[in-house]
């Protein structure tokens, strides 16, 4: 059992998938599964709230990004830490940079009143 929540939104043109928690090998299975039976194409690993990343997780999503490839999909990940950087790049992983991160920022699909007064009734 994964160590990690995956939390799902698009933003950019691209589903973003954030792991909470460890990026871990049960944590990238359910990403690769997630990814193969979704229709997008373009997809974002967010670690930013990853409290660990393992090689072999790496490795793993790695040999889904290259085949996954030939039918169209990109996938590119968003560190959470420096450590991350060289450990996505050593299995030819794609690493954004943090001029990207904000967008792939969750969006509120709500709006936010202008201003409450005291009684909490909208103004």
């Amino acid at each position: 059992m994964t160590g990690a929540a995956i939390v799902r939104w698009e933003s950019a043109g691209a589903v973003v998938l954030a792991v909470h928690g460890a990026f871990d090998g049960a944590s990238a299975w359910n990403l690769r599964n997630d990814m193969d039976e979704s229709p997008a194409r373009e997809f974002v690993v967010d670690l930013t709230h990853a409290v660990e990343a393992f090689d072999f997780a790496a490795g793993l999503l790695a040999a889904w990004a290259r085949s996954s490839a030939r039918q169209g999909k990109r996938l590119r990940f968003l560190p959470g830490a420096p450590e991350h950087v060289p450990l996505l790049r050593a299995h030819g992983l794609e690493v954004l940079s943090e001029d990207d991160e904000a967008a792939f920022a969750p969006t509120l699909a709500f709006p936010i009143p202008r201003s409450i007064p005291a009684s909490g009734a909208e103004a």
